[in-house]
Parts: structure tokens; C-alpha cells; sequence
């Protein structure tokens, strides 16, 4: 939104600096985005174009003779469309120094002497026009300075909160100035005194059929207007404020719209089919597109707000005009349009079509549907009046002509005292709210009732009133609090601490953690669980987002495919996510909180240091013992599949740890890794931890440190291939409470042993807390490891 500073004075008697003035709305809350100062360049004169004749050697070019009021015309090379003889223009003379440091000097273009430059006024720093040069009034005198004319002025470019409807205008604009300066606040006055002897209501009716989306809508028309160019003053202030100037009838309506904050819409007359306006909805009028005054063909749905005649729709309640009833050229009689639509709706449609207007932009934050709409109308009629001619007739539709509930509210200076930091007397309030314009009346010392202007939207109960004394006293003027009633610091859930706690480990462990989407497509899903019923998705955005994931693997091994992809390899990937699936019973989605991993490439890249550890099924296996160990999960057992997963190839394993999280670990399949387009091994790790998220952390349990050292020995058994490393390990610490740990630490399988058997090495720790173990000490142990794993499991000593 910009305001020009002096559009701002026709309200408030402001001779701060603009930029002092930008400051105060900034303290206000109001963000300043940039304040520009304009002013006339120093050489730029009014001149007149005498004659117009095509560049001998260029064909968008032109030779101008211009007559600058000293001496001889000057000869000018110019490339405007819309230069012509007798134009009145703006000459930067040779020396002129433009916005931007150009500088203008006696030159040749395609071989034309130029003697000086006629300017637009965007080449000027006045406007953001340059579509040609700027046409000045006809009775500017000749070789007068044009900052005569056009004097000094400054545009503040703010930005607006969803919730300041208020101030995208310059009358809101003014109040805030107004009430951060001390200064009175100077309301719009109505003057509208012509009137004709037709009655309005006979010449055109209007009908409201959906009350709660228009709950106010006004109308007034004037006849025998004369369409034609706006005066000068209105053109200049409407570019400042970004809006090309079109006709009188058009920028009045914008010129009511930047002053008031309320958009109107100005109708032919003549071409409103039965002198009906009906408002209703397009399901109401049975109509599925409408063709906007941009030519667009808008397909609207049955909720969307239509601004009807007898015949068809002619406009898009709040957003945009129609083709068909805009205001032309020949246009003599107009009906303006002055409403209050409910901002939702707007919203809505606006998003839908993705047509954002600056009515929509304003309707959809709230206008002022009681003395705003009354006023910006009158005076829109009073301007046509003066500026277009003619007549109005007599009245003025309004569909709601009955007052406004006021709205009341009391604030008690003792809350705003605990929520702002420093006391507020009653006194003080009264008269920072009525600086608002927010009318107060002290009751008591300890209450004020409010009754809060309807332009006020975002100001609904006591706590915004509060709001509205802290930002008038200035938020940056509150000293700091030393204190806080409230803890400034909020202890972590036992889930986040937990899910923090796997989430540092598993980055400690070198991992990286990634976010990814809930949605995947159909065919990955079936691809990786293909017996398990989705969570279906009622209207995708594409088909790669049909349905809520099932397994996490479909995230991990997408983002590997796409790093993969982009020459990213030694992916070390996990995320703490949810799958879903349905409930049968109740019809909603149940979630369940997953931890995967996955990892390809390289574990350890090799370096000038070190030889390269390359990810696998037991690099896999480490990461997960070392993340439980962390975690204090309790010991993990790992078992075969008893079950065929379509994610894993044969080397894969099932997983319980001690405190009942399970899951399941394995090298992914060729077929899977081929379906995501993954042409090195992958490994991947999924565990259930929604319980163990949500369960406290249990405390460290800490021993003392042994007294006496240990006695180590190695077993080599030759066994079954199918004994698992696990079952041996639980079989030989079963033998002895002198055996602290066992470790398998070497495999064999080759041509010196029978088929269906493998060689496994385990080393195994004897101590006593109460001495030193001998040979003697462990040897009954160790003969009792070796005739056990014989009789139970057919594991013979390797000799």
C-alpha cells in the first residue's frame, strides 16, 4: 500500500519529515517497506512539441522540434508512441540530472543531433509510467521550471497485517499519524448537495438475496456525465499511489478506494438489462463461468457471489467487474456501486480463481460497512459531479439503511498493568483510545468501556484493547522486565526428549536426518507392502501423492534415488516419521511413530589416513547395537524372518530389544533397488517406537569398576549354518556365572569343511569379583562350553 504524504496532509497537519513520520508508523506497528522521496529534477522544463516527423534512419523513432520558451525550437530525438504536435511536454534540458545519476548531454542518435530528452514520468522518479512521455496541461506556461507545477512529495510504501484492514487507506493511515503525533484528525466532510428530480429507487432496484455474504450494498446514480480525462491533481496523486489513471468515472472509484479504503464499481447504466441489480449466488442464478473485465472466462463454483442484472451476471461480488457493463467511452448515465461483502466468502473465491485485485485485497480484511460506506459513496458522487458533469439522482439505495450494532467492550487497567509491564491509569487510556478513535468513558479506576468503530475489525475483546494502549504508548518505551510471571523456558515433553535423544545419537553414529512427505504414489506402495490396506487420499495433488505411506522405506529410498541421482553417494539417511493404516472400527487413520535407516556407499570414505569401510549388513547391525546402547533399550536380539518381506533379499533379520521395540533390518532387494532406480547396495532399518516415545527414560544403572582382571578364551566351533551367532552366545554365557561376554569375532566357510557347515570363533571373558581367575579356575567351564554346544547343537571344537 503506498500513501502519499500529501494525500496524508488533507487530514492531519503534519510538517514532520516524511521519514520521521515513517518512523512513528513503524514504532505504531505498521512496517514501512520503503519511503520515496519525488521531486522535479532541477532543468526539466514545460515545453511544447511544434512539430513531429519520422527519424530519417530509425522507423520507431521521431524528430521532434520543441519549443522550450528561449530562443529557437529544439530539435529532440524521441522513441515515446504517444509523442504528437502541440503536445504539451516535459523537456529535461542539456545538464539535467534524471533519478539514477543520468545525466543529459547534447547528442546523436542514428545519426539526428538531440538537443535534450522528453521525459515519462517514471523517467522522472514521478510515476511508474512509461508506456510514453508525460502530457502535461495544456496551460502550463512555456519555459516555466515544472517543479512550479508538480511540487515536492514523498510515498510511504507500508506493509498490512491480515488484521489492519483499517489502514489500507489514507484516511486510515491519517488516524494512526493523527493519534502518534497529537494531532486532530480532520474527517472526510460530504458536501453532496446536487440533486435530481427522479427518484433513484424508480429509475433501478436492488435486491439482495443472500444477506449474510452482502450484508450492506448502496447505490447511487448520476446521469449525463461526460467521460474524459481526469484533472491533473487526481492523475498525479493516483500514480504516486500506483494506479494508471484511466478516465474520470474509473479514477474516481480508485481514487475513493486509496482514499477510503472502499472499492466501488462503476456500472453503465444503460447497459444494466431490466434497471435490476440482484446479488445472489452462482448456484442461485444457475451459472457455472463468467467472463471478467480482463477477458478472462472465470469457471465459478455454486458459493461464489455474483452481482446480477435482470439478465446475467456483471460482476464478481468484490473482485472483479464484468465485460459487457463497464464504463465506456460514450457511457452518459452510471450506477455506482458501494457494498460491504462478508470476507470470507471473498476470500474464498478470490484464492480459488487465483484472482487477487485491490478489492478483493481490502474485502478480504474488512472495509467499514457502516459510516465508511455512506461516505466514501457521497463523496465518489460529489467528485463525479464535479469532475464528469451532470446530474444525481434523487436518494440513494441501501439495502440496510438501519445503524450497526455498536460494539462494546471494557478493559480494566489493572489486566493491562499485568499483561504490557507498567500501570496505565484509567485517565491515560480513556485518552490514548480516543485518539484511536475508539470512543471511551471511564467508569471507574479500574474499568473503561469501549465502543469500537466498525472499521475496527481486528478489535473484538479486551485484550485487543489492551493491545491498542501498548502500541499507542509505543512498545520500544516499555522498559525490559526482569522478572516473569511465566517460565521463559519450557521443559520438553518425555516424546520430544526421547525422540531428541534418538535423534543426536543417531547423528553422533555419522547419520543424517531428513523430512520428508506422508504421501507416496500407489505403485511404490505396492511395490514394498502390497498386502497392506492405504490410507487413500480423496483428491491428490498428482499421482505421486494418492495415498499415506505404509512403510517408511518409501521416503528413505526415494531420497537416496534422488541424491543418487545428482551424484550424492555415501548416503547415511534416517527420520523418526509416521506410516498409516486404516481403522476398521472408527474410519480414521491410525499413525504409528517409525525409525529408519538406511545407508549405501561408503560407512568410512577412504583417505590419505585410512582404508574405506563400506556399508553392510553388519555396519547396519553396529549402528543399532551402539544406538540402543545410547537409547538404553536393553540388548537387542536378532532372529531370521520367519516371514518373506519383499523389501529385503536374503540377508535379513528380525529385532526385539529388551524393552520391547521391534523391528526389522536387511539388505534391500535387487527388484526394490531396480524399482527405485538405485544401482549400489542398500541397507535399511525400521523399528515401531511409538510406545518406547512416549515412555519415561529409565535411569543409568552404574557399576563399579572390576577389581581383578579377566581371563580370555577363544572357542572355534564347527557348526550347522543354520545355528545362529545369537543362539551361541546366550548358550555359552548359560554355562558359567563366571562368563561376563562373549563375542563372535571370525567366520569361515570354504572347501575344508562339510557342506551345510561354518566355522565361528568366539571369544568369551571369565572374571570374579572376589579374585584372580587361574587356568584351573576355568577349566571345567570351558570343558563344559565344549560338550554343550556338542550334545545340544552338533557343534564340534575345531581342531
Amino acid at each position: 500500500m503506498k500513501i502519499v504524504y500529501s494525500w496524508l496532509k488533507d487530514f492531519v497537519d503534519i510538517s514532520a519529515p516524511v521519514t520521521q513520520v515513517a518512523d512513528a508508523l513503524a514504532s505504531a506497528g505498521i512496517e514501512v517497506a520503503s519511503v520515496t522521496e519525488t521531486s522535479v529534477p532541477q532543468g526539466v522544463k514545460v515545453a511544447r512539441v511544434v512539430s513531429r516527423a519520422p527519424h530519417p534512419n530509425a522507423d520507431k523513432l521521431s524528430l521532434c522540434r520543441v519549443d522550450s520558451g528561449e530562443g529557437e525550437p529544439l530539435q529532440i530525438v524521441c522513441g515515446a508512441p504517444n509523442v504528437a504536435e502541440g503536445m504539451t511536454v516535459a523537456l529535461a534540458t542539456i545538464g539535467t540530472v534524471l533519478p539514477g545519476d543520468f545525466k543529459i548531454g547534447k547528442s546523436k542518435i542514428r545519426g539526428q543531433e538531440s538537443f535534450g530528452m522528453l521525459c515519462s514520468g517514471k523517467e522522472l522518479g514521478l510515476s511508474d509510467d512509461h508506456s510514453g512521455i508525460m502530457a502535461l496541461p495544456d496551460d502550463y506556461t512555456i519555459g516555466k521550471p515544472l517543479a512550479e507545477y508538480i511540487p515536492y512529495d514523498a510515498v510511504i510504501e507500508i506493509e498490512i497485517t491480515p488484521n489492519r484492514g483499517d489502514c489500507l487507506s489514507v484516511v486510515g493511515v491519517a488516524r494512526e499519524v493523527s493519534a502518534r503525533f497529537g494531532l486532530p484528525f480532520r474527517k472526510p466532510v460530504r458536501r453532496l448537495k446536487a440533486q435530481g428530480r427522479d427518484p433513484v429507487s424508480e429509475a433501478i432496484s436492488v435486491e439482495v438475496k443472500d444477506q449474510a455474504r452482502c450484508p450492506r450494498y448502496m447505490g447511487r446514480l448520476l446521469r449525463n456525465v461526460a467521460i474524459g480525462p481526469s484533472p491533473d491533481w487526481m492523475k498525479r496523486r493516483l500514480a504516486l499511489a500506483g494506479l494508471r489513471p484511466i478516465n474520470n468515472v474509473v479514477d474516481i472509484t480508485n481514487y475513493i478506494l486509496i482514499k477510503y479504503g472502499q472499492p466501488m464499481h462503476a456500472f453503465d447504466y444503460d447497459a444494466i438489462e431490466d434497471k435490476r441489480i440482484v446479488v445472489q449466488t452462482a448456484g442461485a442464478m444457475g451459472v457455472s463461468s463468467f467472463t471478467t473485465l480482463d477477458g478472462a472466462e472465470r469457471k465459478l463454483v455454486g458459493d461464489d457471489l455474483l452481482i446480477c442484472d435482470g439478465k446475467r451476471p456483471v460482476a464478481l461480488a468484490g473482485v472483479m467487474g464484468g465485460a459487457g457493463s463497464e464504463i465506456k467511452e460514450n457511457t452518459k448515465n452510471v450506477f455506482l456501486e458501494c457494498a460491504f461483502f462478508e470476507p470470507g466468502g471473498i476470500r474464498k473465491t478470490s484464492k480459488r480463481l487465483g484472482l487477487s485485485t485491490d478489492s478483493s485485497y481490502r474485502f478480504e480484511r474488512g472495509v467499514d460497512p457502516a459510516q465508511g460506506l455512506a461516505d466514501a459513496l457521497e463523496r465518489a458522487a460529489e467528485l463525479m459531479l464535479e469532475l464528469a458533469g451532470g446530474s444525481a439522482a434523487d436518494g440513494v439505495i441501501d439495502t440496510n439503511p438501519n445503524p450497526f450494532p455498536d460494539k462494546v467492550i471494557t478493559v480494566r487497567p489493572s489486566r493491562a498493568k499485568r499483561i504490557l509491564g507498567i500501570e496505565f491509569p484509567a485517565d491515560n487510556m480513556v485518552f490514548s483510545l480516543n485518539t484511536l478513535g475508539i470512543k471511551s468513558v471511564k467508569n471507574n479506576e479500574d474499568l473503561v468501556t469501549c465502543t469500537v468503530p466498525h472499521y475496527r475489525h481486528d478489535v473484538t475483546e479486551e485484550i485487543d484493547l489492551i493491545e491498542e494502549v501498548g502500541r499507542q504508548y509505543g512498545y520500544d518505551n516499555i522498559p525490559a522486565a526482569e522478572s516473569a510471571a511465566v517460565s521463559l523456558v519450557r521443559q520438553p515433553s518425555t516424546a520430544e526428549a526421547n525422540r531428541d535423544t534418538a535423534r543426536f545419537a543417531l547423528c553422533y553414529f555419522g547419520l543424517n536426518e531428513i523430512m520428508t512427505n506422508s504421501m507416496v504414489s500407489e505403485s511404490k506402495r505396492k511395490l514394498l507392502t502390497p498386502s497392506a490396506e492405504p490410507v487413500k487420499i480423496l483428491n491428490p495433488l498428482n499421482p505421486d501423492m494418492a495415498e499415506m505411506r505404509t512403510s517408511m522405506a518409501l521416503s528413505l529410498l526415494d531420497t537416496a534415488a534422488y541424491n543418487l541421482n545428482r551424484k550424492n553417494g555415501n548416503n547415511r539417511l534416517f527420520e523418526i516419521g509416521k506410516v498409516f493404516e486404516p481403522d476398521e472400527k472408527s474410519g480414521l487413520a491410525v499413525e504409528r511413530d517409525i525409525l529408519a535407516i538406511a545407508i549405501e556407499g561408503d560407512y568410512v570414505p577412504q583417505s590419505w589416513s585410512n582404508q574405506k569401510l563400506e556399508n553392510s549388513f553388519f555396519v547396519l547391525k553396529g549402528i543399532i547395537e551402539a544406538f540402543a546402547a545410547h537409547c538404553g533399550l536393553g540388548a537387542a536380539k536378532f532372529e531370521r524372518l520367519v516371514t518373506t518381506c519383499p523389501l529385503y533379499g536374503p540377508e535379513s533379520a528380525g529385532i526385539t530389544f529388551k524393552n520391547g521395540v521391534s523391528g526389522t533390518m536387511g539388505r534391500v532387494s535387487d527388484k526394490i533397488r531396480k524399482a527405485f532406480g538405485i544401482k549400489t547396495p542398500v541397507f535399511y532399518a525400521g523399528f515401531d517406537v511409538t510406545e518406547w516415545l512416549s515412555a519415561p527414560k529409565p535411569l543409568p544403572k552404574y557399576n563399579p569398576l572390576p577389581k581383578f582382571p579377566p581371563l580370555e578364551r577363544d572357542f572355534s566351533f564347527v557348526m550347522p549354518e543354520a545355528l545362529s551367532s545369537d543362539t551361541v552366545k546366550n548358550e555359552i554365557k548359560s554355562v558359567s556365572p563366571l562368563i561376563k561376554t562373549v563375542r563372535p569375532f571370525d567366520l569361515y566357510r570354504g572347501e575344508k569343511l562339510n557342506a551345510g557347515t561354518k566355522s565361528m570363533t568366539f571369544s568369551v571373558e571369565f572374571r570374579s569379583p572376589e579374585k584372580t581367575l587361574t587356568d584351573e579356575d576355568v577349566a571345567e567351564a570351558c570343558s563344559k562350553i565344549v560338550s554343550v554346544m556338542e550334545k545340544k547343537h552338533g557343534a564340534e571344537l575345531r581342531k
